[in-house]
């Protein structure tokens, strides 16, 4: 059996990356182990946007390689991908089954007009599955789109447990933010973080703190920090910290954050993270992450001041966090689930 996994963005570097040791495997979803399930992977960029084009023509490329990519595939028998706005429908041409992984359709969903939401609902319709990243994004997506609920699953996403590696770091100390994500809510972890008599790093982009002033115990990550380089910034950081918006915030992705709260999972952190629907698959209050209120500076305050001060708590907030991600958050145990849902659409 052959599944080819079809991405916005190519993944060729990140694949020559894992060969060298210095990318994780998590944005592969599962698929350099579908080999020990009988599976063969390809990975496909789509034609119309393999090269830079002028302005105009590149965002029609954009939409418009959905309908192409079903045709540049050679024999196949499966495609999973998290492109669904056209895709799921021009492969029925092919009579070809698509898996469609959902990163932020619910949000897209929300903010579309009547006549994408048809087109959307139609293209979903037409997809053999579609994978949800938790319950709460999935009986939100069956509701609003008029989904069949059989044919929309609860896949909680994986994190490389073996690139993000839990390790002692007698060093540790200070306050870490990772995240580009637009949902992120960086004002409220920076007027959180002023008093700490501690230092607060961003791994962001510039455009997440527009308008924002940096205290004087904040600063911003150098740009084009590399996976080595952020996993020696976990291994370093006291208490990890995840400040998001509310679930009804309209911009950024209803899954956004769930990487960086693995990556920091992974490495055995203590995490600070604002209470979102989503996040009720991956930690427990008090068991693997302290959750908090959406702009609450004090409640933010609070949780980091707590770990910062209570070295044990730390410990079995770090601890848990990782058997969790060994026991339901692996690259591998993503595989073997995915394995029976792509056969089960051939």
């Amino acid at each position: 059996m052959k599944a080819t996994f079809v991405y916005p963005n190519s993944r060729a570097e990140l694949l020559a990356g894992i060969e060298r040791g210095e990318e994780p495997d998590s944005q592969l979803h599962g698929a350099l182990y579908l080999e020990e399930h009988g599976i063969d992977v390809e990975f496909h960029d789509p034609l119309l946007t393999r090269r830079e084009l002028p302005k105009p023509l590149s965002r029609v490329a954009w939409n418009v390689r959905e309908l192409t990519v079903p045709y540049e595939l050679g024999r196949t028998d499966v495609v999973f991908t998290p492109l669904a706005a056209l895709l799921p429908l021009a492969a029925r041409g092919r009579r070809l089954p698509v898996v469609v992984i959902n990163f932020g359709l619910n949000l897209i969903w929300r903010r579309a007009s009547q006549a994408r939401r048809a087109l959307l609902r139609r293209s979903l319709r037409a997809a053999a599955r579609v994978i949800c990243l938790g319950e709460a994004q999935r009986s939100e997506l069956v509701d609003a789109a008029g989904l069949e609920p059989e044919r929309v699953l609860n896949m909680p996403i994986p994190v490389d447990d073996r690139f993000f590696v839990a390790r002692e770091h007698g060093d540790a100390r200070g306050v870490l933010a990772v995240g580009k994500d637009l949902a992120r809510d960086y004002g409220t972890l920076l007027e959180a973080a002023a008093p700490l008599e501690v230092e607060t790093t961003l791994v962001a982009h510039p455009r997440n703190l527009a308008g924002l002033e940096l205290p004087a115990n904040a600063r911003l990550a150098p740009a084009g920090l590399s996976f080595t380089e952020l996993r020696d910034a976990y291994a370093r950081a006291a208490c990890v910290v995840l400040p998001q918006r509310s679930d009804s915030f309209p911009f950024g992705s209803e899954g956004g954050g769930l990487t960086a709260l693995l990556e920091a999972m992974a490495m055995a952190r203590p995490i600070v993270a604002t209470e979102r629907a989503i996040l009720r698959d991956y930690v427990d209050h008090g068991v693997e992450a302290l959750l908090v209120p959406p702009e609450d500076p004090l409640a933010l305050r609070a949780a980091v001041e707590r770990i910062l001060g209570d070295s044990e708590l730390a410990r079995s907030l770090g601890t848990a966090a990782r058997a969790r991600v060994e026991r339901a958050h692996t690259s591998k145990e993503f595989a073997a689930r995915l394995a029976p849902v792509l056969r089960s659409v051939v």
